[in-house]
Protein backbone atom coordinates (compact mmCIF):
# COMPACT_ATOMS: atom_id res chain seq x y z
CA UNK A 1 0.00 0.00 0.00
CA UNK A 2 2.66 2.59 -0.07
CA UNK A 3 2.77 4.90 2.70
CA UNK A 4 0.23 4.41 4.88
CA UNK A 5 -1.34 8.20 4.87
CA UNK A 6 -1.39 10.73 1.77
CA UNK A 7 0.56 13.90 2.56
CA UNK A 8 -0.44 16.51 0.47
CA UNK A 9 -1.01 20.33 1.16
CA UNK A 10 -4.49 22.31 0.64
CA UNK A 11 -5.66 22.69 -3.10
CA UNK A 12 -4.48 25.93 -4.69
CA UNK A 13 -6.85 28.82 -5.69
CA UNK A 14 -6.39 27.47 -9.63
CA UNK A 15 -7.36 23.52 -8.78
CA UNK A 16 -10.19 25.02 -6.40
CA UNK A 17 -11.35 27.21 -9.69
CA UNK A 18 -11.06 24.31 -12.01
CA UNK A 19 -13.12 22.22 -9.93
CA UNK A 20 -16.06 25.25 -9.26
CA UNK A 21 -15.87 24.98 -13.26
CA UNK A 22 -16.14 21.58 -13.68
CA UNK A 23 -19.44 21.42 -10.71
CA UNK A 24 -20.98 24.38 -12.90
CA UNK A 25 -20.54 22.28 -16.27
CA UNK A 26 -21.55 18.74 -14.53
CA UNK A 27 -24.75 20.72 -13.14
CA UNK A 28 -25.77 22.09 -16.24
CA UNK A 29 -25.23 18.86 -18.25
CA UNK A 30 -27.51 17.43 -15.84
CA UNK A 31 -30.12 20.57 -15.66
CA UNK A 32 -28.96 21.20 -11.83
CA UNK A 33 -29.67 24.58 -11.36
CA UNK A 34 -26.55 26.82 -10.30
CA UNK A 35 -27.00 28.81 -7.25
CA UNK A 36 -24.56 30.82 -5.77
CA UNK A 37 -25.13 29.45 -2.33
CA UNK A 38 -24.14 26.24 -4.28
CA UNK A 39 -21.12 27.30 -5.90
CA UNK A 40 -19.84 28.99 -2.55
CA UNK A 41 -20.63 25.68 -0.94
CA UNK A 42 -18.74 23.51 -3.19
CA UNK A 43 -15.90 26.65 -3.35
CA UNK A 44 -15.75 25.92 0.98
CA UNK A 45 -15.56 22.21 0.43
CA UNK A 46 -12.85 22.24 -1.93
CA UNK A 47 -11.00 24.94 0.13
CA UNK A 48 -11.55 22.70 3.16
CA UNK A 49 -11.56 19.28 1.59
CA UNK A 50 -8.38 17.92 3.31
CA UNK A 51 -10.18 18.30 6.39
CA UNK A 52 -13.15 16.68 5.67
CA UNK A 53 -15.43 18.59 6.90
CA UNK A 54 -19.27 18.04 7.86
CA UNK A 55 -22.23 19.86 6.66
CA UNK A 56 -22.52 21.69 10.04
CA UNK A 57 -18.66 22.63 9.61
CA UNK A 58 -19.50 24.22 6.36
CA UNK A 59 -22.64 25.48 7.43
CA UNK A 60 -20.19 27.34 10.24
CA UNK A 61 -17.57 28.25 7.79
CA UNK A 62 -20.32 30.07 5.98
CA UNK A 63 -23.54 31.33 7.84
CA UNK A 64 -22.04 34.52 8.12
CA UNK A 65 -21.08 35.18 4.81
CA UNK A 66 -23.79 34.00 2.82
CA UNK A 67 -27.52 35.53 3.05
CA UNK A 68 -30.22 33.44 3.87
CA UNK A 69 -27.97 30.04 4.11
CA UNK A 70 -29.65 27.25 6.20
CA UNK A 71 -28.16 24.08 7.10
CA UNK A 72 -30.88 22.34 4.83
CA UNK A 73 -29.41 24.19 2.20
CA UNK A 74 -26.00 22.98 2.81
CA UNK A 75 -27.51 19.07 2.90
CA UNK A 76 -29.09 19.33 -0.16
CA UNK A 77 -26.23 20.83 -2.37
CA UNK A 78 -24.16 18.21 -0.73
CA UNK A 79 -26.62 15.56 -1.54
CA UNK A 80 -26.94 16.86 -5.35
CA UNK A 81 -22.88 17.12 -5.35
CA UNK A 82 -23.03 13.80 -4.11
CA UNK A 83 -25.18 12.01 -6.85
CA UNK A 84 -23.56 13.95 -9.58
CA UNK A 85 -20.19 12.31 -8.37
CA UNK A 86 -18.57 15.75 -7.24
CA UNK A 87 -17.95 15.16 -3.62
CA UNK A 88 -17.89 11.75 -1.58
CA UNK A 89 -19.13 11.56 1.50
CA UNK A 90 -17.67 9.51 4.36
CA UNK A 91 -19.33 7.60 7.21
CA UNK A 92 -18.43 8.10 10.46
CA UNK A 93 -19.10 5.72 13.59
CA UNK A 94 -21.24 8.75 14.81
CA UNK A 95 -23.52 9.41 11.75
CA UNK A 96 -21.87 12.61 11.07
CA UNK A 97 -20.80 12.34 7.55
CA UNK A 98 -17.66 14.01 6.38
CA UNK A 99 -17.27 14.81 3.12
CA UNK A 100 -14.70 15.43 0.46
CA UNK A 101 -14.16 16.72 -3.34
CA UNK A 102 -14.30 12.96 -5.21
CA UNK A 103 -11.20 13.19 -6.49
CA UNK A 104 -8.49 10.16 -6.76
CA UNK A 105 -9.77 7.21 -5.04
CA UNK A 106 -7.73 7.05 -1.64
CA UNK A 107 -9.27 5.14 1.65
CA UNK A 108 -10.23 7.23 4.79
CA UNK A 109 -9.19 6.39 8.37
CA UNK A 110 -11.69 7.40 10.92
CA UNK A 111 -10.43 7.73 14.52
CA UNK A 112 -13.29 6.68 17.15
CA UNK A 113 -12.21 9.08 19.90
CA UNK A 114 -11.22 12.44 18.03
CA UNK A 115 -13.35 11.88 14.83
CA UNK A 116 -10.57 13.39 12.86
CA UNK A 117 -10.96 11.58 9.31
CA UNK A 118 -6.92 10.55 7.46
CA UNK A 119 -6.66 9.79 3.82
CA UNK A 120 -5.04 6.44 3.38
CA UNK A 121 -2.98 5.65 0.17
CA UNK A 122 -5.09 3.40 -1.53
CA UNK A 123 -3.85 3.34 -5.39
CA UNK A 124 -6.27 3.66 -8.27
CA UNK A 125 -4.64 0.64 -8.97
CA UNK A 126 -6.11 -1.38 -6.10
CA UNK A 127 -9.60 0.50 -6.86
CA UNK A 128 -8.96 -1.17 -10.56
CA UNK A 129 -8.32 -4.61 -9.29
CA UNK A 130 -11.70 -4.88 -7.13
CA UNK A 131 -13.35 -3.35 -9.89
CA UNK A 132 -12.01 -6.06 -12.17
CA UNK A 133 -12.32 -9.03 -9.24
CA UNK A 134 -15.83 -7.78 -9.04
CA UNK A 135 -16.81 -7.27 -12.82
CA UNK A 136 -15.39 -11.48 -13.40
CA UNK A 137 -17.73 -12.05 -10.47
CA UNK A 138 -20.90 -10.28 -12.41
CA UNK A 139 -21.13 -7.17 -10.54
CA UNK A 140 -20.56 -3.97 -11.45
CA UNK A 141 -19.15 -1.82 -9.80
CA UNK A 142 -20.37 1.93 -9.51
CA UNK A 143 -18.70 3.67 -6.47
CA UNK A 144 -16.02 2.41 -3.61
CA UNK A 145 -15.62 3.79 -0.02
CA UNK A 146 -13.19 2.43 1.88
CA UNK A 147 -13.06 3.43 5.28
CA UNK A 148 -11.49 1.71 8.39
CA UNK A 149 -11.93 2.63 11.53
CA UNK A 150 -9.67 2.77 15.10
CA UNK A 151 -7.71 5.09 17.10
CA UNK A 152 -5.04 7.70 15.40
CA UNK A 153 -1.29 8.09 16.75
CA UNK A 154 -2.33 11.36 19.04
CA UNK A 155 -5.82 9.80 20.62
CA UNK A 156 -3.02 6.39 21.22
CA UNK A 157 -0.55 8.33 22.71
Amino acid sequence: MGSAFLHYSKLDNREIDNLIQKMIETCKKKGIKVTTQRILIFKELAKHTKEHPSAEDLYNLLKDKVYGLSISTVYRALSIFESLGLVRRIPTPDGKARFEIANEPHGHFVCHSCGKVFDLDVTSSSYKDIRKNLFQKGFNLESCNLVCFGTCKDCSN
